[in-house]
């Protein structure tokens, strides 16, 4: 498997992830230098890339001075590394709606990789930090998440017509598992503007949280885990030949609803202790 992310290579998402994934198979790390949340889609054109070989964490991960575009590139090309899947994240804040698709880094990842013929799942967690990571509850929640995904694809293999899978997790509740409609925009943004302290005015943007009922964000901010599958194909359904869902789509959602209320059953009786 090839694990990259957006959050780069200090993020402690970085080893909650790898270690989770460790137990289905032998895992290669590859991740930006620094982070690169808003960097969709984007590769490295403007200037050399450097590849480098770290111990973070214990664990060994290749730093590119890049893209989380690049990082899977690098691993394809430059370390000649065939994965059977691809993981991108777990990233820190939640990627629903349509426009954060479009927006991230993480999923930007995950979908290059459809795009060269790989399967992909890109997983976010609607945190504000990297240290709710370090919470024993809430980290327990994410790995048992992860490895749930994990269990199913190795069981029954990847999604017929199905790019990339983008799940979200939510900061708390963990009630069950959704598959619903995206989210259109999930920001309302505008630019504050300020002025330095020599005088010269700058430009910052800022937004407010949209929450649009029955759609991604809704359910995530609901306390649901979200499941959304991806195309890289972005032209009219009329024109692209979309087929009806992969049947499976749905046993996964069903299977993540069931561990999420176990998930929620189990730390409810011990007290909110790890079993």
């Amino acid at each position: 498997m090839l694990l990259v992310n957006d959050d780069g290579f200090v993020t402690k998402a970085l080893p909650l992830t790898y270690n989770s994934l460790a137990s289905f198979g032998e895992v290669v790390a590859v991740v930006p230098e620094m982070p690169k949340s808003g960097g969709a889609h984007s590769l490295t054109l403007h200037k050399p890339l450097f590849l480098r070989e770290l111990l973070i964490y214990d664990i060994k991960v290749y730093v590119i001075n890049g893209t989380p575009v690049d990082a899977v590139h690098a691993a394809l090309q430059i370390l000649d590394y065939k994965p059977t899947l691809v993981i991108s994240g777990v990233n820190v804040g939640e990627n629903t709606s349509a426009q954060n698709v479009l927006y991230s880094g993480t999923i930007g990842a995950a979908l290059e990789a459809g795009l060269l013929g790989y399967p992909a799942v890109a997983f976010s967690a609607d945190v504000e930090s990297d240290e709710d990571f370090t919470n024993p509850e809430y980290s327990f929640k994410v790995r048992k998440v992860i490895e749930a995904v994990m269990e199913f694809i190795r069981a029954g293999g990847w999604f017929t017509g199905i790019d990339a899978l983008s799940i979200n997790m939510p900061k708390s509740g963990f009630k069950g598992a959704v598959m619903p409609r995206t989210q259109r925009l999930r920001f309302k943004q505008r630019f504050e503007s300020r002025v330095d302290p020599r005088g010269r005015r700058y430009y910052w943007l800022v937004g407010d949280r949209l929450v649009e009922e029955g759609t991604d964000s809704y359910y995530l901010s609901e306390g649901y885990i979200v499941v959304t599958p991806l195309r890289v194909d972005l032209t009219h359904p009329a024109l692209s030949e979309c087929n009806e869902l992969d049947p499976r789509l749905g046993k996964l959602v069903d299977h993540l609803h069931t561990v999420a209320r176990h998930l929620t059953h189990v730390l409810l009786i011990n007290g909110g202790r790890r079993k």
